[in-house]
């Protein structure tokens, strides 16, 4: 199984997967309750231990090394190899060929599993299998086969590799000429030989007979499952692969097994998916499990991953830190030009409220002067007529800054404070680690679209309240038949926002198609529309907007 792991690893990642956040939360919470399954194993092999000590029966003393054994084999190979020893001298003293043959067998395909692959040839090739029964020799054969696949697979010397695979292959034979056919380890190697064929669906069918007897909370759910997780991935299937994957990581975590494959492999993955946190948690918790098992074969498999997956963390990290630091000069910059801007345009208005005052002294000593030239000469009576029309517009532009002046203050003060409550909710978000839900928010324009609306509510309440008599008075100059609507009280439609920036003295088209977040093109159109339905020539209906309020 570890030769396939590795050969599973080396196979091109899969594309980002589609949700699968239960999984994941159900492996978070295997693994915070690891320790709770440690305990339920020691407590097992504690039981075992205290019938060892108290039975004399040599047979029953056989049985109970095996079965810690088995406990031990997937939890610490360390005591797996004393107990499995203790096991082949009981055999021996029994002079049971039968268990002495599989006790050996079984130490051999331990010894292959943690990279002794010497030790494990030598057991094998020491051991007599004449006269034993078929369950012995099947094990037998089976750690031939292992032993030869690990030699075959981490050998870098061509000829040596091939011949190692054909062992393997010769042996593979043995055991079905061994075990019977609904043996699991029978249906592996044919599960294998479809899987190295390219034959994925008879791969599946195969795995599907494995998982009909295996219990689904088992170890052996989690060897069946990791082998279905390679057969979809070679199907072409990631979005289930993954999922089988994660079944057996968690499978493995609630048997306290230490031997976790799936696991670290998993954590690979996610990694290569970018889910960094989650990746680091998995192969930290893969490498404590190693360590416990205590087999340096695995600390040497484990260990470009989390270092990988580490390396990548601390760049996650820079990178996050670099992009605060970047977000919060940014947000200064933008503050220190608000500043500035309103700095400059605290000085205008001061600028323009001494000049308001001047010229309100100004018009009262020319209405003073207007009463005694009218007075004294009603010669003059046009050129008042006139003065006072200049007066009204001069009055009339001054209320119109003021109110504009005023309007643009208040927006500049809303704006300081919406930057700084997303300055604010950035940085929250930022120490929460929130990446997904930061990339949503700033990756979406509705909250440009929402201060377009603002500003143009803003502008419309604004100019309406300036001139209250605006939209009759842009009707009065079409046709009956091509009149506006106003969408509602105090607000302008596209057309009538256009020709009111025109009343104010905004005539060029870019200057209006910025304001109003338009192209230029679209501007010129509605002008020329307009223009096309006007009751006078259209080369004067954009001067007689201008008088509107007059």
């Amino acid at each position: 199984m570890r030769c396939l792991l590795t050969l599973l690893m080396s196979v091109v990642s899969f594309y980002v997967f589609a949700d699968n956040e239960e999984l994941y939360r159900s492996l978070d919470e295997a693994i915070v309750q690891a320790p709770d399954f440690v305990k339920k194993r020691e407590q097992r092999i504690d039981v075992i231990k205290q019938r060892l000590q108290n039975v004399a029966n040599d047979e029953e003393r056989y049985l109970l090394t095996c079965n810690l054994f088995n406990e031990y084999m997937p939890y610490k190979s360390d005591s797996a190899a004393k107990y499995i020893y203790e096991a082949i001298l009981l055999a021996e003293k029994r002079g049971n060929k039968s268990q002495l043959c599989h006790t050996r067998s079984l130490l051999a395909f331990l010894c292959s599993s943690t990279g002794q692959y010497v030790e494990s040839k030598q057991i094998l090739d020491s051991t007599d299998i004449s006269g034993v029964d078929r369950e012995a020799l099947g094990q037998f054969y089976k750690s031939l086969a292992h032993v030869y696949g690990e030699m075959a697979y981490y050998s870098n010397i061509p000829k040596l590799k091939n011949e190692f695979f054909a062992k393997q292959d010769e042996y593979t034979e043995k055991i079905y000429e061994t075990l019977p056919p609904s043996h699991d380890f029978y249906l592996q190697c044919k599960e294998q030989e479809c899987y190295k064929k390219g034959d994925i669906e008879g791969a599946l069918r195969y795995n599907d007979k494995r998982l009909e007897n295996v219990s689904p909370d088992s170890h052996e759910f989690a060897i069946v499952a990791f082998y279905r997780t390679m057969d979809l991935r070679m199907a072409g299937r990631p979005k289930e692969a993954l999922s089988w994957l994660t079944k057996s990581a968690i499978c493995d975590v609630h048997n306290a097994v230490m031997d976790q494959g799936s696991l670290w492999e998993l954590a690979n993955l996610l990694a290569q998916e970018g889910q960094l946190e989650r990746a680091r948690v998995y192969i930290n918790f893969a490498w404590e499990c190693a360590n416990t098992y205590s087999t340096h074969m695995r600390s040497w498999q484990i260990s470009p991953i989390l270092s990988s997956i580490d390396r990548q963390y601390q760049n996650e990290i820079e990178h996050t830190n670099s992009m605060l630091t970047n977000m919060t000069i940014a947000v200064s910059i933008l503050l220190l030009i608000l500043a500035v801007l309103l700095l400059y345009e605290y000085r205008r208005r001061r600028q323009l409220k001494e000049a308001h005052n001047e010229l309100s002294k100004k018009n009262a000593q020319t209405k003073n002067l207007n009463d005694e030239l009218l007075q004294a000469n009603l010669a003059l009576d046009d050129t008042n007529r006139q003065l006072k029309t200049l007066i009204s517009q001069l009055n009339e532009q001054t209320r119109v800054k003021e109110v504009y002046v005023g309007r643009f203050m208040s927006l500049c003060s809303d704006y300081i404070d919406k930057i700084d409550d997303f300055r604010k909710r950035v940085n929250r978000m930022v120490k929460g680690r929130e990446y997904e839900e930061l990339y949503r928010l700033t990756k979406s324009t509705d909250m440009k679209s929402q201060e377009i609306d603002d500003l143009c509510a803003n502008f419309d309440n604004a100019f309406l309240h300036l001139f209250p008599n605006f939209v009759a008075d842009f009707n009065n100059l079409l046709i009956p038949e091509e009149r506006m609507e106003v969408p509602g009280e105090y607000k302008l439609n596209t057309t009538l926002r256009i020709f009111a920036l025109i009343r104010l003295g905004i005539e060029d088209s870019s200057k209006i198609a910025k304001f109003l977040h338009y192209s230029v093109n679209t501007i010129y159109n509605y002008r020329a529309r307009v223009k096309s339905i006007a009751v006078t020539h259209r080369d004067d209906f954009e001067v007689r907007v201008k008088q509107i309020g007059m």
